[in-house]
């Protein structure tokens, strides 16, 4: 059986360290509380654990590191330790020296006298204004582990939900960067050998030799300017990028671009869902949610649909109504709401929505990587034809005159 590495807080409050063999974390977990100890972490050994490793020595803060510190410092408070101590305790296991600064920080805060809420918005980089908004309506209700807890919730299905994303389109991505490279090679070192050869020979090349040759000297003789301009180009796409027109026009076109704007618009639809199910859920008042979650889609043209959703409700407009004005949203998104809306259960709704979508982006996601599959394997097969056209031709050609 795999050894577990494990940190508990016993009956006195006191931290507990120590390593045991277990089927798996949570039959070491069954253990020690059989045992009277309330694990806070538990962890397979790893080799450089076993030989007094500390861990990763990475400074950067990762959203699953985030998500973990939140479910830990839940469980210290439901177990009735004060949050200070809490979070003395974390910051003694924390594997990081960057985690270990900030919760220290963190702990430094309230000794002076800030709330939790005013201690985690001095770090955004780490805690994002929607974090901070959950754990200040856990101040206000008195409920700050359930709070933590959906904290911890949402922003791990936030990184599955973003690693599947990535996982998809992983496959095209690297296809079509082995492709560039190829082609790279073989204008690099291939072509300019047989070049020099049909150069030489005394026969009427054919087109797609010609074509082949020329484009390889055209790229040999500008490869410097080209570059250039390239990175030119791409740094004025930048600077425009920054200047509101351009980036609200760019902004807007995503969502009606063919294939992709589809996808991206169900992507922001469980995004924005599963952020404003949690704020509700926690007791934050809708205008607040609106506000706030508008931030989680990096989107101009969709934050500025939410705000205008914000001014028809504040106006004295439904939540559905509100949200039929986000265009970029389907039907069925309005209509859940507006059963929410009348029957008091809006977090549930929003969490219907979150899951018929979220199922929608995977079956997208696969449909979009099948269709890219065979296009990828169209372009490299005319590709392979026009390079063995381009080499062979001249090389049959050369044949012909000589057996004549």
């Amino acid at each position: 059986m795999p050894d577990f590495s494990y940190r508990a807080v016993n009956k006195a409050g006191q931290v507990v360290e120590g390593v045991m063999a277990g089927p798996s974390p949570g039959d070491v977990h069954r253990i020690l509380e059989a045992d009277g100890l309330l694990p806070v972490s538990i962890e397979k050994e790893s080799g450089a654990r076993a030989a007094g490793g500390k861990g990763s020595a990475s400074g950067r803060i990762r959203t699953r590191d985030t998500a973990r510190f939140a479910r830990q410092l839940s469980t210290l408070l439901k177990a009735g330790l004060p949050v200070l101590q809490s979070l003395r305790i974390l910051a003694q296991q924390s594997e990081t020296r960057a985690w270990k600064n900030i919760i220290e920080n963190l702990a430094e805060s309230i000794e002076k006298g800030a709330s939790l809420s005013e201690a985690f918005s001095r770090h955004p980089r780490v805690f994002s204004k929607q974090f901070v908004q959950v754990v200040i309506s856990g101040e206000s209700g008195g409920d700050m582990v359930r709070s933590l807890l959906c904290l911890a919730d949402w922003m791990e299905r936030e990184q599955e939900f973003r690693a599947e994303v990535k996982s998809a389109l992983r496959y095209p991505v690297m296809v079509i960067t082995a492709l560039i490279a190829a082609s790279a090679i073989l204008a690099v070192f291939v072509v300019p050998r047989f070049a020099v050869f049909f150069s030489r020979a005394s026969i009427p090349l054919p087109l797609p030799t010609r074509i082949l040759v020329s484009g390889n000297n055209f790229v040999q003789a500008n490869w410097v300017w080209m570059l250039l301009v390239a990175g030119g180009a791409a740094a004025a796409w930048r600077a425009l990028l920054f200047t509101a027109p351009v980036a609200k026009w760019y902004d807007k076109m995503k969502f009606s671009v063919p294939l992709l704007g589809p996808l991206y618009s169900k992507i922001a639809v469980v995004r924005f869902a599963r952020i404003v199910s949690m704020l509700v859920r926690n007791g934050v008042a809708f205008m607040r949610v609106l506000e706030v979650a508008s931030d989680v889609v990096a989107n101009t043209h969709f934050r500025e649909l939410v705000y205008k959703a914000k001014e028809e409700i504040g106006g004295g407009g439904s939540i559905a109504d509100g949200f039929s004005g986000i265009t970029v949203f389907p039907p069925m998104v309005a209509g859940l709401v507006a059963v929410g809306e009348r029957s008091g259960s809006l977090d549930e709704m929003l969490d219907y929505v979150v899951d018929a979508y979220d199922m929608e982006v995977r079956y997208s996601l696969k449909n979009l990587v099948g269709m890219i599959e065979p296009l990828i394997t169209v372009v490299i097969g005319i590709g392979v034809l026009f390079l063995a056209l381009a080499v062979y031709l001249p090389i049959w050609n050369m044949s012909q005159v000589i057996g004549a």
